[in-house]
């Protein structure tokens, strides 16, 4: 009876060996009981909560995939590691991840720093890392790994698409404000050639680079764009940065309904913000408001999850949450086509991939993995909108885009598949 039962154990180890060499499939898969996602966001700080923003798109994307039987029939699971928005923190942390807690994709959004260090990261590890929002360039560009997949837009897409939406308006003298950072430089960039292609003869008034989380006073800044009689500010800030700019820019003249570019609309900056909100002009790649059945059901089912949230963060999937959202839908039923959490089976699936989504056809390019995606402008307008003035608690009330959201075509805002941006590319 003991010869049997070696005879039946080296028989299993054989078939699983067997299995896993004709299969390509890893042992790690063959023996998990769960898929392990690693996210790596901020959980602390000032940027905290958008970390919990984009927990809250994946829990959302891996609760409905575990609803429906899982993924290849295991349960997903999320581990989330503190960022802290640093490229060395987040480095360590999926380290981790990879090593101690066995996880078989790594992602990260906030920080394209962090991305970077992450894609580098997955190259040395072999290991599928998805990057549902970070935005600069050279991302998917100089810093391409083979093993990364943006499921977002780029820097490109955001303020290219700013200058595709200011042809259709008067504004001819932009002051460009963004960051001192790799994205910072993106942004202005990927606008400058926006303007070449769509307002040749405009002249920028002047522009400016400010430090992240760094500024507490933007005077000099606000006057510097008056003293250039700029008619409109495209801006590259966000969280914090940018709240301080607008009620700045309210205070010292420019009021309401000077225009404001912006790739943000977020409850907690619109909050803050009140009527100081109005007419910012968003280009965004998702927003509740975008009129499509399949959208419309997507955010029904995410709202009944948290309606009955204390914080109303995530009472609907604004902006950047439903972008995440529909990235980590794209990226599973990519997995799902691929048979495999293999990251040599899923490559060559995903490259090319196209996928329906409730906002528009999405298609992963093949020679940098950059989803090539529409864009939408809106204008934030005053009084009652259908989301958060009293839909939940009366208040909770603040503007939000209009219903008017406008689509860009992909092929409008993509950025140019070069040689010079990536190797790769033709």
């Amino acid at each position: 009876m003991k010869a049997a039962g070696k005879m039946v154990r080296i028989y299993s180890v054989g078939l699983v060996l067997i299995v896993v060499l004709l299969g390509g499939v890893s042992f790690k898969a063959i023996a998990a009981d769960t898929i392990k996602i690693g996210l790596l966001e901020a959980r602390s700080g000032p940027l905290e909560y958008t970390g919990r923003l984009w927990y809250g798109a994946l829990e959302f994307v891996v609760d409905e995939q575990n609803a429906k039987g899982g993924l290849f029939g295991k349960k997903i699971e999320i581990l989330f590691e503190d960022s802290e928005w640093k490229p060395d923190v987040a480095t360590r942390k999926a380290k981790k991840l990879i090593l101690e807690d066995k996880v078989d994709i790594i992602c990260s959004g906030g920080n394209s720093a962090v991305s970077i260090a992450l894609n580098k990261l997955a190259t040395d590890y072999k290991m599928i890392y998805i990057n549902h929002a970070a935005n600069a360039n050279d991302v998917q560009g100089r810093e391409f790994s083979r093993y990364g997949f943006r499921v977002c837009q780029n820097a490109h897409n955001l303020f290219a698409g700013m200058a595709v939406a200011m042809a259709e308006t008067p504004y001819r003298r932009p002051y460009i404000l963004c960051l001192d950072n790799v994205v910072g430089y993106s942004f202005s960039d990927s606008f400058k050639k926006g303007l070449s292609a769509n307002l040749p003869d405009v002249k920028i008034a002047g522009e400016d680079y400010v430090p992240l989380g760094g500024t507490k006073d933007f005077g000099p800044y606000i006057t510097k764009i008056i003293a250039a009689k700029a008619d409109v500010v495209v801006s590259g800030l966000f969280g914090p940065d940018l709240i301080s700019m607008v009620k700045q820019s309210r205070t010292m003249g420019l009021k309401v309904p000077f225009p404001f570019f912006t790739h943000q609309v977020e409850p907690y900056q619109n909050d803050e913000l009140k009527d100081s909100a109005v007419d910012l002009h968003v280009i965004t790649s998702y927003d509740m408001g975008i009129k499509t059945p399949e959208n419309e059901e997507l955010v029904r089912r995410f709202h009944e999850k948290h309606k009955n949230d204390k914080d109303f963060l995530l009472w609907w999937p604004f902006n950047y949450c439903g972008t995440a959202i529909i990235g980590w839908k794209m990226t599973l039923a990519a997995y799902e086509k691929a048979g495999s959490l293999d990251p040599e089976k899923l490559i060559p699936i995903y490259e090319g991939f196209q996928y329906k989504s409730p906002v528009g056809l999405w298609t992963m390019r093949k020679c940098d993995h950059q989803v090539l995606l529409p864009m939408y402008s809106g204008v934030i307008q005053g009084g009652p909108n259908p989301y958060y003035n009293g839909s939940i608690r009366p208040d909770v009330k603040f503007p939000w885009l209009g219903p008017n959201l406008k689509m860009l075509p992909a092929e409008k805002v993509a950025l140019p598949a070069t040689p010079d941006y990536n190797p790769r590319c033709p």
